[in-house]
């Protein structure tokens, strides 16, 4: 056995006592176990700022199109914007009604022009429910009676527009309109002269809704819409058109 083991140099000894090292130890895992603490919520927030995607919509509704021209002197729209429990409308209005328009200065089988703008911006967490738009056209004669033309309905598009602004694409929609279920029911609309209308229109966009619903399609709607998305690619939806 050395000396050197047997007696204690003072230059040795440990001025630190035991005790000492483990508060010293127990404040660096206070200081990580904080660190790491702050740098949760940080992630947290990042994620909370990608909880939803924005769609926002730009165009208008153009003109409306009959092959014999319109029953009615003057036509005009009602418009509506539908989607699903998931969506919620930001900005713009939900309903709107356009101007009577009419084309007897011109040819009969000539657009109908009303340049109805559209402006909203919808959010949501989900596809499901995609927004639409549901016009129900209508017609006023000479004294004022409103009857129904027929209904149309579009989605919106998931896409903006790739044309230069002075080219936009037009889309086209239908015009649908009901038929009498019977003879009975078609005496009666002639006699009262008013045509058939359905109680709610927007069953014309659920297909299990409109099962045995007899319509026909004379006419159609031309719109110019653009849209622009953020946010979609954040909650993992990769749309490429």
């Amino acid at each position: 056995m050395s000396a050197s083991e047997v007696i204690s140099l003072p230059g040795n000894e440990e001025t630190t006592p035991p005790h000492g090292k483990h508060k010293q130890k127990a404040k660096k895992a206070k200081k990580k176990s904080r660190s790491a603490k702050e740098s949760v919520p940080n992630a947290m927030d990042a994620k909370a700022t990608a909880s939803y995607f924005s769609l926002s919509i730009v165009g208008q509704i153009v003109s409306a199109t009959f092959p014999l021209g319109p029953d009615k002197e003057f036509v005009f729209l009602r418009y509506e914007m539908v989607a699903g429990p998931d969506w919620q409308l930001c900005s713009g209005p939900q309903h709107g009604l356009t101007q009577l328009a009419t084309n007897r200065r011109g040819h009969f089988n000539e657009p109908i022009v009303f340049n109805m703008p559209i402006e909203v911006t919808y959010k949501s967490t989900s596809p499901y429910g995609w927004p639409q738009i549901l016009v129900s056209v209508f017609g006023r004669s000479g004294l004022g009676r409103e009857t129904l033309l027929g209904y149309a309905h579009i989605h919106l598009p998931v896409f903006g527009s790739r044309r230069p602004a002075d080219q936009t694409e037009q889309l086209q929609a239908p015009i649908l309109m009901p038929k009498c279920p019977n003879m009975m029911a078609d005496i009666t609309s002639w006699l009262l002269r008013r045509e058939p209308e359905l109680k709610d229109p927007k069953v014309l966009l659920d297909n299990l809704k409109c099962k045995g619903l007899s319509m026909e399609s004379y006419g159609s709607l031309q719109f110019q819409l653009s849209s622009m998305m953020r946010g979609a690619r954040k909650l993992g939806y990769h749309w490429h058109s």
